[in-house]
This record gives structure tokens, sequence and C-alpha cells, in this order.
């Protein structure tokens, strides 16, 4: 769940950074406020009842009131990222300028991408809204919503807005989205290229393109670390036997599973279970 606005407070800024293979277990409820999500650095899938997309480093998310989203991961990168959250006062000023319908439109374009310069802008705005964060006093949330309020008309005027290429680009995060929800789901069927790409409607040759122009990985090692990824969750997490574990998560046999454990982390399954209890 998010960090919560203190009572009395507005405004919370939070800077995260998490390991590869972070994943939430529960949804992030925005319920009576607002988020703006920037990504310093990796890439994170996002789920959401709507939509499903990925945010990609330099890359900024809106995030309504009354949402429920979660994240998770696809490449083997950290990620680091800075959350805004902010209530309807922060933003009087702004709204009475651009107009409701502005702001609504830029909380319902899932991704907000820019160009070299502007990134830097933004960056710079959030660098300041970090110090103003830290050495916070009376009159900080004046300043802060100030520096908001830039964010948003600097996100409003400078973001890129070439239809035909965010069409086609949120489509191909829709295949991949697809793609990941259909691996994770039938992880222990270990489903080849193939039966993703029928299950999505799309061509296998299509979908390797995606993962590589996406996630410069190809498909078997991202499946093949969705895998092994699985089996160290249910060998910390569970008292099943490394055969079983091995079923669950894809691997034909038992010593196939011991192999291709061993050569990415550098022990064996037992091993591992041993040195992390």
């Amino acid at each position: 769940m998010p960090y919560p606005l203190k009572p009395g407070y507005n405004f919370n800024f939070h800077r995260t950074v998490r390991p590869p293979h972070y994943e939430m277990n529960t949804s992030e409820a925005y319920t009576d406020f607002y988020g703006i999500s920037y990504m310093v650095s990796g890439e994170r899938l996002i789920y959401s009842p709507d939509f499903t997309t990925i945010v990609q480093a330099g890359e900024l998310t809106f995030i309504p009131k009354n949402l429920y989203r979660r994240t998770t991961y696809i490449s083997n990168n950290p990620y680091e990222r800075i959350l805004i959250k902010f209530t309807d006062k922060m933003i009087e000023g702004v709204i009475s300028t651009i107009g409701r319908k502005a702001f609504d439109e830029l909380c319902t374009e899932h991704v907000i991408r820019f160009s070299d310069d502007t990134r830097a802008k933004i960056v710079s705005i959030l660098e300041d809204m970090e110090q103003e964060w830290n050495s916070y006093n009376q009159y900080s949330e004046l300043l802060l919503t100030g520096l908001l309020n830039k964010l948003i008309i600097t996100c409003l005027t400078e973001r890129l807005t070439n239809e035909t290429s965010m069409i086609n680009y949120e489509k191909k995060n829709s295949y991949l989205g697809d793609a990941i929800k259909y691996i994770k789901a039938h992880l222990r069927d270990n489903p080849s290229l193939d039966d993703t790409a029928k299950a999505i409607n799309i061509s296998a040759s299509y979908l390797s393109k995606i993962f590589i122009n996406h996630l410069n990985t190809p498909y078997s090692a991202f499946i093949l670390n969705e895998r092994l990824t699985y089996a160290r969750k249910l060998l910390l997490n569970s008292d099943m036997s490394m055969t079983d574990i091995a079923t669950e998560s894809g691997f034909s046999s038992n010593a196939y599973f011991s192999d291709c454990f061993k050569k990415s982390t550098g022990m064996s399954p037992l091993q591992f279970r041993k040195s992390n209890n």
C-alpha cells in the first residue's frame, strides 16, 4: 500500500529503491488523494482494473483518485521511483487555470513521455520537491504547491503527444502485458512462444520481437527467469520437496531444475534453502 498522508498534511514525497524481482503482493489503493509516479530507473508492469501498461525509466504516470493498482517486475534490473501524493487542495489553483478536463486527461494517459530536455526539467522540479520535503517547515506546503503546479503544467504542455506512435506503443505494451500475465498464470506448463502468442492472438515472430525490443530479452530467457524466480519463492516460503518445486515451476525434471538453478545462483536449490532459512 502507498505510504499514507500524515494527519494534517496535503502532500507526501517518497523515493523508493527496490531489488530485481520485487513484486507487490497487494494493490495500492488511492482513495481521497492523487498520485504522480516518476520512474528513475528500471521498468515495471502496471496492472489496474481498467488497463495494463509498462512504465520505463524517464517516464511518468498520473494516478487518479479511487484507483487500485499493482506493479510487478519485467526484467532483471532493480528499479527506483519517486512517488508523490497530494489532495485536491494542492491543485485548486492549477485546476482553476487549466480546467478539470485537462487534468483528468493527464490522469488517463497512463504513461507520459518526454523529450530529453523536458525530462531534465521534470527531474529538476522533483529534486526541488525532495529538498523542500526533507526540510519541511511552516512554509513548505505553499512552496510544494507551487512546485507541484509547475510539474503539472510542464507535463501538460511539454509531453510527447504523437498520437500514432503513442497508439502503437500502447498496443505493443498491451501485448507484452497480456503475454506476461499468461506466462505467470501458466508457468507450471512452461508455455512456449507459440503457446503464448496464440493465447494473445498475435504471431510468434511478432511476440518475439516485442520481448527483444521492450525488454532486451529473448522470450526463452524471460520465461526461464520467471520459472527460477518462482522456484526461489517456493524454496523460501514453503516446505515443498525439490521435485514438487521443479514441477510447479515448469521444469521437466528435478535434475534439469537443479542444473538451471545452480547456473543462475551458484548453489543448488537445497543449498539455497538452507542458506536462507
